[in-house]
């Protein structure tokens, strides 16, 4: 092969590259924009976390259940137990509420 072809394939080749490296930048510029938007988006949904100076009373505060004494571990799950059924309730009250409306739309 002539010597000019070489150059020409390493002109060729050289330009591929930058043009591949180009190619990449841009579309990680891109990638980055959007993860920003969709993490502005989470961020604005997510609730704030409290302020240093504000203190904040939650169960976890109160220690580990096995290190509470008994009467108190067995209110905490029995709150959380009537949680959990009011959440089955209301998810059965709308699971009906919504076929109703879907009986009443189909008729």
């Amino acid at each position: 092969m002539p010597g000019w072809i070489w150059i020409f394939l390493v002109i060729f080749m050289l330009a591929m590259l930058i043009s591949g490296a180009v190619y990449a930048i841009r579309h990680a510029m891109t990638a980055g924009r959007s993860i920003g938007r969709v993490s502005d988006d989470l961020n604005r949904h997510m609730p704030q976390p409290p302020v240093a100076g504000q203190s904040q009373a939650t169960d976890r505060d109160e220690g580990p259940a096995f290190a509470l004494p008994l009467s108190q571990s067995t209110e905490r799950y029995s709150q959380a137990h009537a949680q959990v059924l009011q959440r089955r309730e209301q998810r059965r009250r709308n699971h009906a509420r919504v076929w109703r409306r879907w009986k009443q739309f189909n008729k």
